[in-house]
């Protein structure tokens, strides 16, 4: 998928790994063996299992070659393990709601609580390398980028988009390569976006004030990636070439969002 050969993907595997502190988390969900339901087991791993896979695909795309595996985790796990006890506070209400019903249904099928509410929390941390690059980028708290990044991605219907990306259907490889195309270039695009919004709104002070003034002051930016969103709303199934159309519309956006840092 990624061009890599099989040791840059090892090497990829362990910096992920390490990064996430996924060897605790496993070791978690595998002492509830014949304490609850091994469905429920097989689906904390399969979450666990995705979060290592795409950030074994970010390292392989963006990691410095020149770096060890002890430097890369050094470099980001103090802002993982930041936004792993914090990130609940920086999302948007709905999605925050969402994932707390997820950990309330692990939790009823007898996951504690403590585990339940860190496995719900896995699909929210995929972008943890971007956002904690962004924050030593502009010298900002990492909680901050983050609930910038997460507030601004719902209110313009960035994680909408990704579930359908993910929803669609495969009926071969190259479809599949390029539904993991899609959903890459996304999560590109929304970290340009976010690094243009955070030197457009620098003179305000909160997330939710710098997502205000941003929106207001750029509606015309957005109007068209809105038509978008609006056509991918009247129906539930889409080609792969409306995909493609509409992700080539958002990196205009962010391109011209760009263009107007001073």
């Amino acid at each position: 998928e990624v061009g890599a050969n099989i040791g840059e993907v090892a090497q990829c595997y362990a910096m992920a790994k390490e990064t996430f502190g996924m060897q605790g988390l496993w070791d978690s969900i595998e002492e509830l063996d014949n304490k609850v339901p091994a469905n429920v087991q097989i689906q904390m791993m399969f979450q666990a299992r995705r979060i290592v896979r795409r950030a074994t695909r970010w390292f392989v795309r963006n990691r410095r070659k020149d770096q060890s595996i002890a430097e890369v985790v050094s470099y980001f796990r103090d802002g993982v393990v930041e936004l792993q006890r914090n990130v609940h506070k920086t999302l948007e209400a709905k999605e925050a709601q969402g994932i707390e019903k997820d950990a309330q249904q692990l939790i009823a099928q007898g996951v504690p609580e403590k585990l339940a509410r860190q496995v719900s929390l896995l699909s929210t941390m995929f972008s943890a390398m971007d956002i904690i690059e962004l924050a030593k980028q502009y010298d900002l708290p990492i909680l901050l980028v983050a609930e910038v990044y997460y507030k601004l991605g719902a209110e313009i219907n960035l994680h909408w988009f990704l579930t359908q990306i993910i929803a669609q259907p495969v009926l071969n490889h190259w479809q599949a390569f390029a539904r993991a195309a899609f959903r890459e270039e996304l999560d590109y695009q929304q970290r340009n976006l976010i690094e243009a919004v955070l030197p457009l709104t620098n003179k305000y002070k909160s997330a939710d004030t710098r997502i205000k003034h941003f929106l207001a002051d750029h509606d015309d930016l957005l109007s068209r990636w809105r038509e978008m969103v609006a056509d991918f709303r009247q129906t539930s199934t889409h080609e792969f070439s409306k995909f493609s159309v509409a992700l080539r519309e958002l990196q205009i956006l962010v391109q011209r969002s760009h263009r107007l840092i001073k």
